[in-house]
């Protein structure tokens, strides 16, 4: 039995590899998909309800489509709109360090220190570059989000008859059971959104006040980003405060930096509360998986890597072999006597909402 127990693990670990090298091959593909999934998830449930209204199915589809188109418009020519006014400002950017190197080399020279140039920061092409760059992912981005559109229509047309083919080829209890993932992974979709939305919301408005240029490119990417868990927003801050220290200097930078701490301390305290346990995974499993994902399907991996997670989890823990690793993947147990008298849910109530 334990012979055959090491041959079961050595026959999953060959299987993880070998699907694992075959999202790395087929990333390209399965990005767009996945992405218009978790699109569709979050806006099923209005099809659905629209439908169980007496509105008609391509309506209902279409209601959703352009709820998403809608917010898809917005965040792509918001996005573009930043990147080619940050794009346009590189060269003054560029001369505000080189001065700030002057003086600090001088400043430094007074003290009777004298540094040896390691760079030449006199010509903006390394700036040009990263804004290249930046303005490229961002066209990227722009294109990306029509081919996820087209296939978030099919998906949500699809959607209004699913429950009528799954009701011919699986059990009630496996309905019920999808049903139950598929909730889950909305109502984290729907509160991390929201959590998102005002995180960006208050990023912009501290850039603004501090005085950083393009706040609303800070703003949209701190957005973005925070649906990376634990260091989404560490990435988030590292732009903004470069820019601050080179458009206005340390002190001010200090400031910006100190803001998207108290941002990040506010939004982390308020997470668990509108969230509650929809996670459902250790920090160490959302970090390993962070990691995992971004390396198997580039950028757009880290930001779904979660929900990936959590969908991975909760099919092991329906399967009678393998429950021990969505054991493994959750939370640890709270210790006994601590959990106190059984309160609602938030995520049930965000998810009813």
């Amino acid at each position: 039995m334990a012979v055959a127990k090491g041959g079961r693990i050595v026959l999953l670990l060959a299987s993880i590899v070998v699907i694992g090298a075959g999202i790395k091959l087929a990333a390209p593909l399965l990005v767009p998909v996945l992405v218009a999934s978790f699109i569709a998830i979050v806006t099923a449930p209005l099809v659905m309800w629209l439908c169980d209204r007496g509105v008609p199915r391509l309506l209902s589809a279409l209601s959703g489509l352009m709820l998403a188109v809608t917010a898809g418009t917005v965040l792509g020519f918001s996005l573009a709109a930043a990147v080619a006014t940050f794009t346009d400002r590189v060269p003054e950017y560029a001369a505000m360090l080189a001065g700030k190197q002057q003086a600090l080399e001088l400043w430094l020279a007074g003290y009777g220190i004298h540094l040896e140039a390691v760079y030449d920061f006199s010509g903006p092409t390394w700036m040009l570059k990263f804004a290249t760059n930046m303005a490229q992912s961002a066209a990227s981005f722009v294109s990306q989000i029509v081919l996820v559109l087209l296939i978030v229509a099919f998906m949500l047309f699809e959607a209004t008859g699913l429950r009528e083919k799954l009701g011919r080829i699986a059990t009630p209890g496996q309905i019920d059971e999808l049903s139950d993932a598929a909730r889950e992974v909305n109502a984290y979709l729907v509160a991390k959104t929201v959590m998102s939305l005002l995180t960006g919301v208050l990023v912009f408005a501290w850039c603004w006040w501090c005085g950083v240029d393009v706040p609303v490119l800070w703003g949209l990417l701190a957005y973005l980003l925070n649906y990376i868990p634990t260091v989404g927003q560490i990435i988030a801050a590292i732009p903004a405060i470069t820019l601050a220290l080179i458009q206005v200097g340390p002190g001010e930078a200090l400031i910006v930096a100190a803001g998207f701490g108290g941002i990040n301390l506010a939004i982390g305290a308020m997470e668990p509360r509108v969230m509650g346990q929809t996670l459902g995974l250790s920090s160490l499993v959302v970090l390993v998986s962070m990691v995992v994902w971004g390396w198997l399907l580039g950028p757009v991996g880290a930001l779904v890597s979660a929900p990936l997670t959590m969908i991975i989890k909760h099919a092991l823990a329906h399967s009678d072999d393998l429950r021990w690793l969505a054991d493994l993947l959750g939370r640890a147990p709270r210790p006994a006597g601590k959990s106190g008298a059984k309160t609602a849910d938030p995520s049930d109530e965000l998810s009813r909402a």
